[in-house]
């Protein structure tokens, strides 16, 4: 009987010996610091753009597409809109996963003030916590609906 309880003791023993040495050793130099390592994902600048005319009030959405991997939820959001626009914000992050860029992840929606003639360009941000981009898009006011 002592030799089963010292044999226990023994395989008990190894196993807190083995979490132990995980928990103080396991983790690689590199991947302890994550605040100086560079993002393996990007913010995917496609070019969007809308054309509406002005003085009207107007709802719109602009999408969320990222290229890479990422290990960490990354919020979205957007900034430098023009005064009095309300978005859909705050939005759910998107989850640790994978993209190619191609499919949008999510999207911005908003709408805006009846707005002076111009070009607007507001920015769209993700942000995995560590590193925040950012990508333009464009808001044109002009006489009629509709991108040249």
């Amino acid at each position: 009987m002592l030799r089963s309880t010292s044999g226990t003791a023994q395989v008990a023993l190894g196993l807190f010996m083995t979490l132990v040495l995980a928990l103080i050793g396991g983790q690689p130099a590199a991947a302890a610091d994550t605040t100086t390592s560079a993002a393996s994902w990007r913010l995917t600048d496609i070019g969007q753009r809308i054309c509406i005319p002005a003085g009207q009030s107007w709802w719109t959405y602009f999408w969320i597409t990222i290229d890479g991997e990422w290990s960490t939820p990354i919020e979205v959001g957007a900034r430098n809109l023009p005064s009095g626009t309300t978005t859909s914000l705050p939005h759910p992050p998107i989850p640790p996963g994978s993209s190619d860029g191609h499919n949008a992840l999510n999207l911005i929606a908003m709408t805006l003030p009846p707005l002076p003639f111009g070009v607007y360009r507001p920015e769209l941000t993700a942000s995995d916590g560590v590193q925040t981009q950012s990508v333009p898009v464009t808001i044109q006011v002009q006489e009629t609906w509709g991108c040249a």
